[in-house]
């Protein structure tokens, strides 16, 4: 009995962490180049089997129920939006940006929608420089007279470097999702790209790219998980009434 109250808790915070995530989605479904998450679970018996094939513990370390086994982010493009906005640019295939964070570190988006501060350079929404490619360095572009062209392979035109160098190009990397990157907000990723060169991709300049979210698929997940997650706490409740009979009533017989 008590063992049924593990695992209907086990079952609520799986279905709160599935809530937590579903909800993230959806208030990210008009951020541009958002990525979908999408919380995954172990169950019991794959738990059983993880247990199994490692030495043995003390009697009682079994669980039951079913664990988040992580967030998972998802990789599929989503749709082109044309804004006639010279400054904002859209990613075709499996690449990203680069861009620098306010600790001096290099992360990557695909929120393209980009506006040129009050020293000209080019920057995020959230105001990090976005960076381009100088004899194959990263540097910080900047449009001194507040005009671009992108190409369809990343290629610049108008961007110099603060030391006024011709920016070659658009710094672009292979997505690294799936293989080490973890989100650490506005629409940025972290971690180190893979060593490959980014290929079969294009840059579309004046577009932007919506987030790969359907809201329609996040209601219907969010429903079910919110059934699940009563039909757990309906469970808890039938094994209290259960236990309180077991101790107050048994026990006189």
């Amino acid at each position: 009995m008590v063992r049924g109250l593990y695992t209907a808790a086990a079952g609520m915070m799986a279905q709160q962490a599935r809530l937590d995530t579903i909800s993230n989605n959806l208030a990210n479904a008009e951020t541009a180049g958002f990525r979908r998450d999408e919380a995954v679970f172990r169950s019991f018996p794959e738990m059983l089997l993880w247990r199994l094939e490692r030495d043995g513990g003390p009697i009682g370390t079994a669980a039951t129920g079913c664990v988040v086994e992580g967030v998972f982010t998802s990789g599929r493009q989503g749709g082109l939006r044309e804004t006639g906005n010279a400054l904002d640019i859209a990613l075709i295939g499996d690449v990203f940006l680069a861009v620098r964070g306010g600790d001096g570190e290099v992360y990557y988006t695909r929120n393209g929608s980009f506006t040129r501060d009050g020293s000209g350079r080019l920057v995020t929404g959230a105001g990090n420089p976005v960076l381009g490619v100088v004899n194959g360095n990263l540097e910080e572009i900047y449009l001194p007279d507040g005009e671009l062209v992108v190409d369809t392979d990343g290629a610049l035109s108008g961007a110099f470097s603060a030391a006024g160098e011709a920016v070659e190009r658009l710094a672009l990397v292979r997505s690294g999702i799936g293989q080490g990157w973890r989100k650490v907000g506005d629409s940025l990723f972290q971690g180190q790209p893979p060593a490959a060169e980014p290929d079969d991709y294009q840059v579309r300049q004046g577009y932007l790219e919506a987030s790969n979210v359907n809201p329609v698929e996040e209601m219907v997940g969010m429903i079910a998980a919110m059934r699940a997650y009563e039909m757990n706490q309906k469970a808890i409740q039938a094994a209290d009434v259960t236990l309180e009979k077991a101790v107050n009533e048994v026990g006189r017989v």
